[in-house]
């Protein structure tokens, strides 16, 4: 049978176009059930006479009307100048909040986490434009825009966040903790979402509420790290991404997750984590506001700030996740020199811009900047050394000259950052224990690769003069580093006397693990017995900081295990008398 070119026959076509394309007056073809465009973008289509969206019913808010009623209670004691809540409380202590053994009770976890109401699962999943992969160029010309789904909360959700005051506590113990050296979130613009009475909170913000209080729990002693609340905030992460919910709330999750992973030493998961907080970043556009975007654009300073952050620590735990991982390339790239750094904290939690022009990687590092702002430099500095170390072509010649060059840079930042951590702030402190601790990981990590080469070039030839210099310093590099890190340990030590091991950053714990391998060598060696103390120093900080960090264990145990062997054939590591002058 012949048809007609443009004729429809088998095809059930609306007596009218879509209520989409009459609102975006765009050509509809008028399919049923759903039109060409509005199926390629993931659109809503809606052929109702009245084009009006189904409000939700009573049912749908229930399960969140209670929690809102909280969230309201608590965003009341917010002040204007900090950010903070306020100190009332109707309700019990959040003692099982504040460490890993909550989860999702009555029989909702994890199960009950994943499972979706009845009302849920007849909405089903909303479609995703398949454009913005396939061809990104049409996606941009036709200006296309995602439709983010709103994927509602589980009611095992719900419970695991507990009441308002546990929810309250959880919040403030965060900001006043891990907020202070790893400054994703911003405080004033999270109050705000949740104080907006126009929006419903969804579950890309219950999933980070959840992530915080897992970053912040601490794991009791002989229980493991893979505790319930950290399952159950996997499985929740898993169902949202699952509904196409991104969101920036949802990658400072994923981020928090891979925190927590690595400061409780769990692994492969927290490599893999940190790898997909990068595609999801490529994924939305995060990184680069020039490329194809999902998420929606800033409206504000303190959006587009928050954003460059999130950036930030992605590109931090990228770079230290792969100090002891050794030649695997990095989830994301190097930033560039025009890339800017983070601004000052302070006035980012306020919501307040300031005057000053923001700076850049290329500004000199005498410029005072914001810790956060030290930790990107020094996370920066060492994805250079990790990635020239990891390099197995270089011209011998090139090689020596950048790993002096790399010596020089990371020894200037070393210098600057002692000086400014004496004038910093006490209610502060110790907020550049992080910079300085990844800088010296990053310095230590470069000494070892050149105190003692395994192919020596011989005098006068190309490549000769640099290796022998580069050999110096990194022999007397790793002894006085190695000292710095004693010098370290002790504040940290400081710290943890005063209470504060929550505010200390796992990224520390490497730079300690590291001189202790160097002073245990060494004790092998020569049985010093000033490196001995040194070396007795930092095993006992490793044995206080696993109270709050599981990996600071799991370096205890490798320096036993291996470094301190007697059986052991030691690797070359450095000349043994440089040590006792260090």
């Amino acid at each position: 049978m012949d048809f007609e070119i443009g004729q429809p026959t088998e095809i059930e076509l609306a007596a009218q176009a879509c209520a989409s394309c009459r609102k975006q007056k765009r050509r509809c073809d008028k399919r049923l059930p759903i039109c060409s465009l509005c199926s390629r973008i993931g659109r809503h289509c809606d052929y109702s006479t009245d084009a009006q969206t189904a409000s939700p019913s009573q049912e749908d808010f229930a399960a969140l009307r209670d929690q809102v009623s909280n969230l309201e209670q608590l965003l009341r004691g917010v002040t204007q100048g900090n950010g903070l809540l306020s100190n009332t409380s109707n309700g019990g202590s959040s003692n099982d909040s504040a460490n890993g053994s909550s989860h999702l009770s009555h029989g909702s976890s994890p199960a009950g986490l994943l499972t979706p109401n009845s009302a849920l699962a007849s909405a089903g999943q909303t479609p995703f434009p398949s454009i913005f992969f396939l061809d990104s160029s049409a996606f941009q010309y036709e200006r296309f825009q995602i439709q983010h789904p709103h994927v509602k909360v589980p009611p095992g959700a719900l419970v695991a966040l507990g009441n308002s005051a546990e929810l309250r506590e959880m919040i403030e113990h965060y900001f006043s903790t891990l907020h202070n050296y790893f400054p994703i979130i911003s405080k004033i613009r999270l109050y705000q979402h949740l104080a907006n009475p126009l929006h419903e909170p969804g579950a890309d913000v219950a999933l980070l509420f959840l992530a915080m209080k897992l970053a912040c729990s601490e794991i009791p002693d002989g229980m493991p790290a893979q505790t319930q609340l950290y399952q159950d905030v996997k499985s929740f992460y898993n169902f949202v991404e699952a509904q196409n919910g991104f969101s920036v709330q949802i990658i400072q999750a994923l981020l928090l997750i891979a925190f927590y992973e690595i400061g409780q030493c769990i692994y492969p998961a927290a490599y893999l984590s940190v790898g997909n907080s990068a595609r999801v970043c490529y994924a939305t556009g995060l990184h680069d506001r020039q490329a194809p975007q999902m998420l929606p654009r800033c409206n504000t300073w303190t959006e587009q700030e928050e954003r460059r952050r999130v950036w930030w620590g992605v590109i931090v735990l990228d770079r230290f996740s792969h100090i002891g991982h050794r030649g695997k390339p990095f989830a994301s790239p190097d930033p560039s020199l025009e890339t800017h750094l983070p601004t000052d904290d302070a006035s980012w939690d306020r919501g307040q811009m300031l005057v000053a022009a923001p700076l850049s990687l290329s500004a000199s590092q005498t410029i005072r900047v914001s810790p956060f702002a030290r930790t990107c430099q020094a996370a920066h500095l060492l994805g250079k050394v990790l990635r020239h170390m990891d390099d197995k072509h270089l011209p011998i010649d090139y090689r020596f000259g950048e790993a002096l060059q790399l010596h020089r840079t990371m020894r200037a930042l070393a210098d600057v950052l002692p000086d400014e951590a004496l004038h910093d702030d006490p209610s502060l402190q110790p907020s550049l224990c992080t910079s300085m601790a990844i800088v010296y990981s990053g310095l230590l990590t470069l000494y070892d690769g050149y105190s003692c080469t395994e192919h020596s070039v011989q005098a006068g030839q190309e490549g000769g003069e640099p290796q022998l210099v580069m050999q110096k310093e990194s022999i007397d590099g790793l002894g006085e580093i190695s000292g710095r890190c004693v010098t370290l340990a002790r504040k940290v030590k400081t710290a943890v006397d005063n209470g504060e091991i929550g505010r200390l950053s796992p990224m520390v714990v490497d730079a300690i693990y590291q001189a202790a391998a160097n002073y245990a060598w060494y004790v092998r060696e020569s049985s010093d017995h000033a490196c001995s103390e040194r070396l007795f120093e930092l095993k006992e900080l490793l044995i206080l900081l696993d109270r709050r960090w599981k990996v600071a264990g799991q370096y205890l145990f490798i320096i036993d295990d291996f470094w301190s062997r007697k059986d052991l054939e030691p690797p070359s590591r450095v000349e043994a008398e440089r040590f006792a002058s260090a």
